[in-house]
């Protein structure tokens, strides 16, 4: 066995990742109760699209259909992403074209006070736990029940914030539901593959799929689910930038490969008019009882 087995083999077992999860909180607390103080409100309406999640929860997406139903409403929107979702920050600007301000930054807070009052909204992806917000609209996509056990946060178990950390009175839950057909309670929005380019409907496809998202699993039973027969899952992590290597590499191999929208934005053009790469198109529906509350 190698230095590097080892060492996985004890990261993987359940003691240590209680530990680490145990880590992970006190330094959770600490960080909020030394730099995320709650600070003013901002002048300008503020909505959080977050999730108790570390990731995968479908945030840019809903950001996304948020910003342009705002819009359709004739709201100027400014959109907010941490500079270092990089991949998210091309997603968001492809999307909204220019239509939305979309800013990166690594610091939301600072930032939507330099831009209050110039904007009707102010739209944060993610950002779901800076509790220097005070009096902002908080929009929770929930795909299981909110945690209230530390062992339950990462890396123990998927979440990043217990629910006695937040102000319910601020939080707006929705239950999502996906493909696979999880749900929390009655769903309030549907993600689903609305289309694969290059893929023509009826003709059987077998592909690999490369993903490198919050909850990659999701993405291959979505695929799947499509109709697209998947034969290999790469699974990489999350804002990888070594993701062109990897699907020129399976490219080189003749393979057909099926990746995400945020995914395909890593990629050169060149290579995304490859014939063999397939971009899966994301649909999102809100109920709309829903759609009454949150407009």
């Amino acid at each position: 066995m190698t230095c590097i087995e080892a060492l996985l083999m004890i990261y993987t077992t359940k003691p240590f990742r209680l530990a680490a999860a145990a880590i992970y909180r006190i330094a959770y607390k600490l960080h909020h109760k030394l730099f995320l103080r709650p600070q003013p409100p901002i002048k300008t309406p503020v909505i959080i699209v977050g999730s108790y999640l570390a990731g995968g929860a479908g945030k840019t997406p809903f950001t996304i259909w948020l910003a342009k139903r705002l819009q359709a409403q004739g709201k100027k929107v400014a959109v907010l992403c941490h500079s270092a979702a990089w991949d998210e920050f091309i997603l968001l600007q492809n999307s909204l074209s220019h239509s939305a301000k979309v800013i990166a930054t690594s610091n939301r807070y600072s930032t939507a006070k330099e831009i209050q009052d110039k904007f009707d909204i102010i739209l944060c992806d993610d950002g779901f736990e800076d509790s220097r917000f005070t009096g902002a609209h908080r929009i929770c996509l929930d795909w299981e029940e909110p945690p209230t056990s530390w062992t339950k946060l990462w890396p123990a178990g998927p979440f990043r914030s217990l629910k006695q950390d937040h102000d319910e009175s601020e939080i707006i839950h929705l239950d999502c539901v996906g493909n696979n057909g999880h749900c929390v309670n009655s769903p309030a929005i549907n993600f689903s593959i609305e289309s694969i380019t290059n893929f023509a409907a009826g003709k059987p496809l077998t592909a690999t799929a490369i993903c490198g998202l919050g909850n990659p699993k999701r993405f291959v039973e979505d695929i799947r689910a499509f109709g697209i027969n998947v034969e290999k899952a790469i699974v990489r992590r999350d804002h990888d930038k070594r993701f062109h290597q990897i699907v020129q590499a399976e490219l080189a191999q003749d393979k057909d490969i099926v990746i995400s929208q945020k995914d395909a934005c890593r990629l050169q053009q060149s290579l995304l008019a490859h014939p063999k790469l397939h971009t899966a198109i994301q649909k999102i529906t809100v109920s709309d009882n829903i759609l009454k509350k949150l407009l």
